[in-house]
Order: C-alpha cells, then structure tokens, then sequence
C-alpha cells in the first residue's frame, strides 16, 4: 500500500463499465496514478474499454480484480447491490475506494461500510462528483462568506431527468428494488440531498410522495413482462437543521427537461444555481444572486474555477474535468494519508434521507431522519 509521501505511480482497478467510463477519464486526467486493471461482467464490452484506454488486466469477475497483489485502490461503478460487498472485500484486501452513489441499499449497509473503512483506516470517498460544477462551488464559497445571510430560511431543489421516460426501455436493474433499492431517487435525488447537505446543512425530518407510473417493462430476454419495484418520481418536503424549510422534487420522467436547480433564501439575500443540459456550456453551471431589495442578477464563475474545462468536449469533460476533482482528492489522500471529502460519511447521511424518504412515503407521514 502506498505511505505518506510515496512518489511512485498508484496502481488502481476499476469495477464497472457504465459510468465506470468517467471513472477512467478521471483517472486518465489525474496525475501519478495508472489504472492497472478493469472488471465489466460482458467481456467484449470489457475489452473495448479496456483498449480503448490501454489497461493491461481485464476481468469479469470483481473478486479476481480484488486478488491481484499490487493494487493500492479500487473504483466502483457497479450497480448498488454490489457496492457492500465489493467494498467489505476491497478492505479486507488493504485497497483504499471511491465508490459510486448511492453508497449501499440501505443506511444499515452504508453503516458497516464506514465501519469497516474506519477499522481499516482506508481512504474512503462517495462520487458526489457534482459538488465540483464550477457554479456549484462558487454557491459555495458565497454561501460561507455571507452572501445570503447569517441566516437561511428556504431552500428549494429540482432534478429532472428523462432516462425512465423511454418506455421501451427492458425491465434492468435499475427498475428492480433488489438491484438498486431505489429508482429516480438512486439516478439523480442522491446528488440533490447531497448538495443541499452540503451547501446548507443535515435534515431534521422529511414528508414524501412517491409515484411509479410505468408499473410494468419488458423482460430483456423478451419473455414478457416484469413489474418496476422502485419509482420513477419523488417530491419531498424537509426540515434541515437551523429549521430551514425546504423542498425538493425529482423525477426521472421529465421528457425535454433535463435540469438542475437550487435556490437558496436567506435573511439578506438570495442564490440560484441552474444546470441545463440542453445549454453547451452546461458543466461550468450558472449562478444567479440578489442582496437586499436588488432583483436577481448573473454572477460571474472566477476562472480559477472554470481552469481546465473544455467546453468543446462536454462527453470527455465530465470525467476529464468534473469527476478528476474527485480522484485527484483520492490520490492525494492516499499519498498524504489523510481523508478526502466528500466520503462515506457522506454517502451514509444522504442514505439516511433516502430510507427516511422511502418509509415516509410508505407510511404518508413525517419522519425524522436519524
């Protein structure tokens, strides 16, 4: 394993091949670290990838990734009901990981997962990767300087989506509670209560509604149909800590209406954030604020910010530029033997909402999210 100030390549295995692709761009973008093997279940999507990117080791099965001898560190960008168990080995190995959202199933996987990285004493992070939009950062910076306040009385956040709008789209494992415990919630809401964790403070309590309305999808072996245990939309109301009143809605059926949005009000002023997809320029964000009685106004992104974003390239930038701020964290960390944010602390508070937020809307009333 690599030591405080050990200034040879880091040896890292990705685990995944989906969004496991901005896992390699990131890598490939991140200085002092080779990705030395690859895991993906199909082994010709496995090989391409693995060409594509020229990694030496290729594997279809993550415990014999886990077994090579000079790994320092694993990626995972499995789907969900492979996180713990990829994770527990990864430690019992000696491996630091960066593992993809949402953490775990449930808060009582995500729970031994951080256990088990404290006993180890392992680098751990979440891929909350959207806290480094450039707008989103300097929401940020301007939230801790005082822009809106000393005091924060709404929050307000959308994520819209269009992925389970395709109604020919097989019934994987992204529409199975099983495989992925959560549907809408799991795509996109985990970045939104991260986000608003982040940039405001814990919630306190929750009241949600949730609604799948295409209950059924075709087989992928064509065989017929099978029934879509997780939802396609969730609107929620919470209380953060300082009893800020907030609302969040997500959906993964928004068709034409793939966007981000927060809006924060506080008792001298006032920030909105937008994410358009449909805008080229959609990775650096957009930040709108207004003090006083002043009407909302565009703020500039400082270049510090924006340093590196490609903006011809928006399908190699967000691994390139938005998820390398994630693994150039991982690698320091790992050099310098200090945690890196955001962790799996962080993972298992946004699966805290996210399982308050499912019984909530099981039961149609407030729960506290403890």
């Amino acid at each position: 394993m690599a030591q405080p100030h050990d200034n040879r390549k880091l040896r890292v295995g990705v685990i995944g091949g989906g969004f496991g692709r901005n896992h390699l761009l990131a890598y490939q973008a991140t200085g002092g670290v080779e990705v030395a093997a690859f895991c993906q279940r199909t082994r010709a999507s496995a090989e391409k990838l693995a060409g594509e990117f020229h990694i030496p080791q290729l594997f279809t099965d993550y415990r014999e990734l886990l077994a090579l001898k000079d790994l320092d560190a694993v990626s995972i960008a499995a789907p969900p009901y492979l996180h713990h168990p990829i994770v527990m080995e990864a430690f019992a190995r000696g491996l630091h990981v960066l593992c993809e959202k949402p953490l775990a199933l449930n808060r009582r996987e995500a729970e031994t997962m951080v256990l088990r990285a404290e006993e180890t004493k392992r680098v751990h992070m979440t891929a909350f990767n959207f806290r480094f939009i450039p707008a989103m950062t300097r929401m940020k910076e301007l939230l801790e300087e005082g822009y809106v306040g000393d005091r924060i009385y709404h929050v307000d956040g959308v994520w819209f989506s269009e992925r389970r709008a395709d109604l020919n789209a097989s019934l994987g494992w992204r529409y199975k509670k099983e495989l992925a415990a959560v549907g809408a919630l799991g795509d996109v809401g985990v970045h939104l209560i991260d986000l608003i964790r982040w940039l405001v403070g814990d919630f306190r309590k929750v009241c949600a509604h949730a609604a799948t309305f295409t209950k059924e999808r075709s087989l992928p072996d064509g065989s017929g149909k099978g029934s879509v245990t997780v939802e396609d939309a969730c609107v929620f109301i919470a209380e953060l800590a300082g009893e800020v009143q907030t609302a969040i809605q997500v959906s993964g059926v928004a068709r034409g209406g793939v966007y981000q949005g927060i809006r924060i009000f506080g008792n001298k002023g006032a920030l909105r954030l937008e994410i358009d997809r449909r805008d080229p320029d959609w990775l650096a964000g957009r930040l709108l604020g207004a003090q006083g009685s002043s009407t909302l106004q565009p703020l500039p992104i400082p270049e510090r910010l924006t340093q590196g974003l490609n903006r011809l390239s928006p399908e190699r930038t967000t691994g390139e530029f938005i998820f390398a701020n994630l693994t150039r964290r991982f690698v320091e960390a790992i050099r310098t033997g200090r945690q890196a944010v955001p962790s799996f602390h962080d993972g298992l508070e946004a699966q805290k909402v996210i399982d308050a937020i499912l019984k909530s809307a099981e039961e149609e009333q407030w729960v506290k999210v403890v």
